[in-house]
This record gives C-alpha cells, sequence and structure tokens, in this order.
C-alpha cells in the first residue's frame, strides 16, 4: 500500500502543489480566470494540505484575504489593499514556523502572493482560486479538525 494514502475523498496526497503551479498564471488570453484554477488544480491543492491542515486554520487565513477585500471595497486604496493582502505571507511563515500549519500549504500561499501586481490579480485571480481550494478542502476532508 502506498504511505501516501491520505483517506481523503481523493485518493491519494503526496503533499505537494501540482507540476507547474501558477506557471501559466491566474489568466488566459483573454484575461479570464483559467477554469483549471476553480477545478481540477483547485481540488489538487485542496488535497495536497491533507490531515496536517484543520478547515479552522484554512478559513482563518481565507478570512484574513476576505477582510481586506472588505476594507478595500470601503477605503478604495489599492496599495493598503495589496500590502494587507501580501501580509499574509508573513502570517502563514508564522504559522509554519510553529507547525500549525503543512508545508504546502505554507507554499500555496508564498507562490499566490508572488504572483500579486495588482488588484486585478487579487480579486479575479487569488482570491476566487483560494475560495476553490477551501471548497474542495472542505469536500476532501469533511471531519477535519
Amino acid at each position: 500500500m502506498n504511505s501516501n494514502f491520505s483517506g481523503n475523498r481523493g485518493g491519494y496526497s503526496d503533499n505537494r502543489l501540482p507540476k507547474d503551479y501558477l506557471s501559466n498564471g491566474y489568466f488566459d488570453e483573454k484575461g479570464y480566470i483559467r477554469e483549471e484554477l476553480l477545478t481540477t488544480v483547485a481540488s489538487e491543492v485542496a488535497k495536497s494540505f491533507g490531515f496536517k491542515m484543520s478547515n479552522s486554520q484554512l478559513r482563518r487565513f481565507y478570512g484574513h484575504l476576505k477582510n481586506a477585500e472588505k476594507s478595500f471595497s470601503f477605503s478604495n486604496d489599492v496599495q493598503r489593499f495589496i500590502v494587507d493582502v501580501k501580509q499574509l505571507d508573513a502570517f502563514v511563515a508564522e504559522a509554519k514556523g510553529k507547525d500549525k500549519v503543512p508545508a504546502v500549504f505554507y507554499d500555496f500561499i508564498h507562490q499566490n502572493i508572488r504572483r500579486i501586481n495588482n488588484v486585478k490579480d487579487i480579486r479575479k485571480g487569488f482570491l476566487p482560486h483560494f475560495q476553490a481550494v477551501v471548497a474542495y478542502f472542505t469536500y476532501h476532508y469533511p471531519k477535519s479538525r
């Protein structure tokens, strides 16, 4: 039996992000989010977190992103919005340092933060992708801590 079996609904997890993750960015040639970031890739990313990630931890970090977006909708301060979102990298690094989140989750956040250059990257790219990952995580690990 494969030692990477995690008992999730997707079967196996090797605790790595998908090959070439985000190598093509968030958007297709028409400027729309790439569909696989909302479907297959989001599901693979969610599976990679395994049982070492709790649903509450995942939602806490997603909540930080949503709160930053909400603040932006009131202030319209683009630079503040981007800085608020990029702070997520440090917060996840701290959680990883305390062994509260798996390394692959830090990699997920870090790679996404590196892709952010503007409001569209956050609102139309990272945010819907992260939302899909949260949804698939709940599906694959319905009884996670």
